[in-house]
């Protein structure tokens, strides 16, 4: 591993501890156990909620050039998430059945294996989220462009390209009657109808490796930064019935390194992009005590222009989440650990 990348693993690793410690120490007396905040907020601390997801948010990629566009898609149609949710702590982990519709058509599309790992630290006003994902396997969704698709043959196959991401976004929610657990983790209830101004900061490395035996494959190392502001507001009918509406946006840096592999050495080469990102999302739910349900769309739009090219990289998708969830009594000796933590960072928010 040469200097450069040993200091952009050094820079990431700084990063991600300053995220997660701004988080954990910006917190104030208002994350303690409080039931009722001024009759905005109920505040479920002594649950545990464990909900099942569904949600077709998976990664995708498009390379143009001047003469030529390739569409990469994984084999998933639909992937399966599992979460814990415990007060300001949200874990989880995704991953694609074959069992699912639409999943696991592998003489058609090839076979893709992805997993994810997914955790967040909520509190009043900070919030974290961290994730660690990982897909093998796509094939070629614009294959009717390429005379190479063989007679009988409805994709082109990618079995050995693999995609390896992590990210972290770091956001402040305004207004302390605004729940932004509530549409996150479920740890929390909306009352009454609220909105937050919500700046976010994202940071984002991600490898895209073709692991091929062929001659001339490529692998991409990729880091993407980017901040803006974002605004929510959740529409709240008998306290347990709410319509979310929000609106992201975010400018940023993307710097790509290409290395082809050629049989006398590998070629490199570099580039630097100016990228632009916007999200809109609407929810629609059901929060009560036991159990919540929901569903969210999100349509996100990506544009940047090519380094030294003419290309301009657009991409829209639209995602869907959908969810359902109970919540089971918290062991007391876990509601007594959680208490020290809180009162511990609560002592550190006051000192300094």
């Amino acid at each position: 591993m040469n200097r450069q990348a040993i200091l952009r693993h050094v820079i990431l690793t700084a990063t991600f501890s300053l995220c997660v410690l701004i988080s954990i120490s910006a917190q104030t007396a208002d994350s303690l156990s409080i039931k009722i905040n001024d009759g905005w907020i109920e505040k479920i601390n002594d649950k545990i909620g464990l909900d099942v997801s569904l949600n077709n948010s998976y990664e995708t990629f498009e390379v143009k050039t001047a003469t030529t566009k390739f569409i990469l898609y994984p084999n998933t149609a639909t992937n399966l998430r599992l979460n814990v949710n415990y007060r300001f702590i949200s874990f989880g982990f995704e991953f694609t059945p074959d069992f699912i519709p639409g999943n696991g058509d592998e003489n058609l599309k090839g076979n893709t294996k992805s997993f994810e790992l997914r955790s967040a630290f909520i509190f009043k006003h900070w919030f974290t989220d961290l994730s660690y994902s990982k897909v093998k396997g796509y094939y070629l969704k614009n294959s009717d462009d390429f005379t190479t698709l063989l007679e009988g043959d409805s994709y082109i196959q990618f079995p050995d390209l693999n995609y390896y991401g992590f990210a972290i976004s770091t956001g402040y929610s305004s207004n302390s009657k605004f729940s932004f657990r509530s549409l996150t983790s479920q740890t929390e209830r909306q009352l009454r109808s609220a909105g937050s101004f919500i700046p976010v900061v994202n940071l984002r490395y991600y490898i895209i490796d073709d692991k091929s035996s062929g001659i001339s494959t490529q692998k991409t190392n990729n880091f993407e930064s980017s901040i803006g502001p974002g605004y929510i507001y959740t529409f709240v009918n008998k306290e347990k019935f709410y319509f979310s509406l929000g609106l992201l946006s975010s400018l940023g840096y993307l710097n790509t390194k290409l290395t082809t592999r050629q049989p006398d050495g590998d070629i490199t080469t570099k580039q630097d992009n100016f990228i632009f990102r916007w999200d809109g999302k609407i929810g629609l739910g059901y929060n009560g005590r036991s159990f919540y349900t929901g569903i969210y769309t999100n349509i996100s739009g990506t544009k940047y222009r090519q380094e030294n090219t003419t290309a301009i990289n657009f991409e829209t998708r639209v995602f869907y989440h959908l969810f359902f969830g109970i919540r089971i009594s918290a062991p007391s000796y876990l509601e007594r650990k959680a208490n020290k933590v809180e009162k511990l960072f609560q002592k550190q928010n006051t000192s300094n």
